[in-house]
């Protein structure tokens, strides 16, 4: 596995992968320094044992740290509020995201008003 293979296509579902040459452990891989740092701050706090390198794809820095497996269970959870930490919210406009809920509401409200008109 080369470090330019680490997106998984169109849509990167994880932020890990299996280590290349040690079974043991377990990649996880951040595109930004900011993600980074808070993820080894996490670690660190948790007292959980980690290796941490950078380096260079096509897409720019990144970020690498491997994981004992043994570990797998804590560090998935701290990647996972890292990951949540610093997302980008699905719909910034928030009066699209209204639309969006309003119009979802009114979709149930006549589904539901069909189902019991016509029982």
């Amino acid at each position: 596995m080369g470090l330019d293979d680490m997106n998984e296509g169109f849509l990167q579902v994880t932020n890990h992968k299996e280590h290349p040459t040690n079974k043991a452990y377990k990649i996880f891989f951040f595109y930004s320094k900011q993600e980074s740092d808070h993820f080894a701050n996490l670690l660190t706090e948790n007292s959980i044992f980690f290796e941490q390198g950078k380096d260079q794809t096509k897409k720019g820095d990144i970020y690498l740290f491997g994981i004992r497996k043994t570990d797998l269970k804590k560090v998935g959870k701290l990647n996972y509020t890292t990951l949540g930490k610093y997302r980008k919210p699905l719909f910034i406009n928030k009066k699209l995201q209204y639309f969006i809920l309003g119009l979802g509401g009114l979709i149930l409200l006549i589904t539901l008003m069909s189902y019991l008109l016509n029982k």
